[in-house]
């Protein structure tokens, strides 16, 4: 599996694509923003993009849906509970910025506990407490861990936004991400990668003691 990561928006966010070399299948993960580099090396390389998946629904993360969306016809997949959020522009508002326009998820994650584009599968996890429908996606081949804004490399998702939850979100880290191969490479949305055993020992907020 290929993995390029795309710096997009103006809050830098980290937008992965993922593709599939033996099939020229690929899907993108949290489109920060137009791009139209992303286009030109799908149609230069010969990739049909599968799927334009969010991890959840704040703008940071949604404002390319309706860009990559108009331009490949790839369907929109995140998890129901993010659906609400989304509709309201992804709470740009809450930062006094413009609300952004998506269209509407067609695949609801909730229902489903992988997802897969040509020869790669991706396992869904269900990790609430950033917003309430936040999930990642683990490749087990790669060992590889894209889970937006749950866990950062040293920090942790914000939870002062509505939907937000603490304690739900460490629980998320813990018992769901650090359970996790040592050696999984994390791909987050924000930042750096890291590796799940760092961050069991070294993340100030949710290292395990």
């Amino acid at each position: 599996m290929i993995i390029k990561k795309y710096m997009l928006g103006n809050i830098q966010t980290n937008s992965y694509l993922l593709c599939c070399e033996n099939k020229k299948k690929a899907v993108i993960i949290d489109p920060g923003a137009k791009s139209d580099k992303i286009i030109q090396f799908l149609s230069k390389e010969g990739y049909e993009l599968s799927y334009i998946i969010n991890t959840h629904g704040h703008f940071d993360h949604i404002e390319g849906n309706s860009f990559f969306h108009e331009q490949t016809k790839a369907p929109i997949a995140a998890h129901k509970l993010e659906y609400d959020l989304m509709t309201v522009g992804g709470g740009a508002s809450f930062f006094g910025l413009k609300n952004i326009v998506s269209p509407m998820p067609t695949i609801d994650l909730s229902e489903m506990d992988k997802i897969s584009f040509g020869d790669i599968t991706l396992d869904l996890i269900y990790t609430p407490g950033h917003t309430p429908g936040h999930i990642s996606l683990y490749h087990k081949e790669s060992a590889s861990l894209f889970c937006g804004d749950v866990l950062f490399n040293r920090g942790i998702g914000r939870t002062d936004f509505p939907g937000g939850d603490y304690d739900q979100l460490i629980a998320s880290i813990q018992k769901k991400l650090f359970v996790l191969p040592d050696e999984t490479i994390v791909y987050s949305g924000h930042g750096d990668e890291t590796q799940i055993k760092y961050e069991k020992k070294s993340n100030p907020w949710a290292a395990i003691m």
